[in-house]
């Protein structure tokens, strides 16, 4: 897998993608600015990835952190 398919089944909402970077970013997604900012330190592809989406509603596909 890759973080670019990780953020697509987060996106359609799927519940069987269960591994450590679908999980992630969900919970980049839920994660007040302050614990937002403590993430983008440890895990910063996925936080790249997510903001990407965020704005543009593609896929960027980076490497795992």
């Amino acid at each position: 897998m890759s973080l670019a398919i990780d953020m697509q089944l987060v996106d359609r909402g799927d519940k069987q993608a269960t591994n450590f970077s679908a999980q992630l970013l969900r919970l980049i997604a839920k994660a007040d600015r302050h614990n937002f900012e403590l993430l983008r330190k440890g895990f910063p592809n996925a936080v790249k990835v997510f903001e990407h989406w965020q704005e543009t509603g593609e896929y960027l596909n980076l490497e795992y952190d």
